[in-house]
């Protein structure tokens, strides 16, 4: 099932196709992590935007 669970009319004026922040410092592993089991964790989220100007929804970032 899928909620709504905020929702805001923010503007983004950026550069088409560029992220709105680029971190050179963030890296891309899980430091000090737990290995899990398969299904101890059974639920992810997926933050997305949805732009009225082309009606369209991108996923912007997600986590479990």
């Amino acid at each position: 099932a899928v909620s709504v669970v905020a929702r805001d009319n923010t503007t983004c004026d950026g550069p088409c196709g560029l992220r709105f922040r680029q971190n050179p410092q963030a890296g891309i592993r899980i430091v000090g992590g737990q290995t899990a089991q398969p299904g101890a964790w059974p639920w992810m989220v997926s933050l997305q935007i949805f732009t009225s100007h082309n009606s369209r929804t991108y996923h912007a970032c997600g986590g479990s």
